[in-house]
């Protein structure tokens, strides 16, 4: 009987190999990155989306001719939010970090500058917002109140979010397509280089489904090496993607690193697996049929 696999081996895609090392450790790398990068920019914008659609910033004016809210206010203001179980988090912003958002930095305090109380509340619970602002309008003396919720905010950034994942999604898939065109390429030049070995061993009894199997599994085993280099490089480029994109968002913690760096390994494996699966059941029925069409008759 035939050993297809080791007649195979020594002379179909010999010269290949080296070929098929660095086509695979590139293409490869590509399809996890963007793998990757659409799982941790799925994880990252869903957690800041979830988080900012919470918060609530509360704006309290100062009276007509009054340079600031008197610290009785403030006082009590910071008493009720000290006191306020229902409400996750609060956050006062301070009047000089406001001068300097709004570039004003260098104004003294006698440039005459009526800077407002600024609030900002966590609470996922309308009825705890309507609260907070109704407690505000009495706590500040009926002064000026306003309630901005980000989530009414947050519409435009969620479909650019959106956006971002499609491209990401479509560029994956062209980089997928792009590689298994490139394969199928190198595979059906190395048969019709050699289509006479293989239809000797058509005449001699190999079955279709036989080559298939064979030449997909060599070919596998080529590309095998300079995958998992791939992988294990990508490994490590996501470990400082993740550090890069979380020291910008304030959920991020050493305990969110930790599930999220399991994460990404358990995807990454989880990708190897289903890889070589769909690429060897795809590449098998491609041959198969490249046999069973007898396309070398046709030359």
């Amino acid at each position: 009987m035939i050993n297809y696999k080791n007649v195979l081996k020594d002379i179909l895609l010999k010269e290949e190999e080296k070929f098929f090392h660095g086509l695979s450790f590139i293409i490869v790398s590509l399809i996890a990155i963007h793998i990757v990068i659409y799982f941790n920019f799925y994880k990252f914008s869903s957690n800041w989306l979830e988080t900012e659609s919470k918060k609530t910033t509360f704006i309290i004016t100062n009276n007509f001719g009054e340079k600031e809210i008197p610290n009785n206010i403030k006082d009590k203001i910071f008493n009720y939010f000290a006191n306020n179980n229902l409400v996750e988090e609060f956050n006062a912003f301070n009047p000089e970090l406001i001068k300097e958002s709004l570039g004003l930095g260098g104004l003294n305090d006698l440039s005459g500058l009526n800077l407002p109380l600024i609030y900002q509340v966590t609470s996922d619970k309308q009825e705890v917002i309507d609260d907070v602002y109704n407690s505000l309008l009495n706590i500040s003396e009926n002064r000026l109140v306003e309630k901005h919720e980000h989530e009414d905010q947050l519409y435009e950034i969620s479909i650019l979010v959106s956006r971002i994942k499609l491209v990401i999604f479509i560029t994956l898939t062209f980089v997928i397509i792009l590689f298994s065109f490139l394969v199928m390429s190198i595979v059906k030049a190395a048969l019709l280089a050699n289509f006479n070995f293989v239809r000797m061993l058509q005449v001699m009894g190999a079955s279709s489904l036989e080559l298939a199997k064979n030449i997909s599994l060599s070919v596998f085993k080529k590309i095998l090496p300079g995958s998992l280099l791939g992988l294990i490089f990508i490994f490590f480029i996501s470990i400082l993607l993740i550090k890069i994109l979380g020291s910008s968002f304030n959920f991020f913690n050493v305990t969110y690193f930790s599930d999220l760096l399991v994460s990404n390994f358990l995807l990454l494996f989880f990708f190897v697996i289903i890889f070589s699966s769909i690429f060897l059941i795809f590449l098998t029925t491609y041959l198969f049929n490249f046999f069973e069409n007898r396309f070398f008759d046709k030359l």
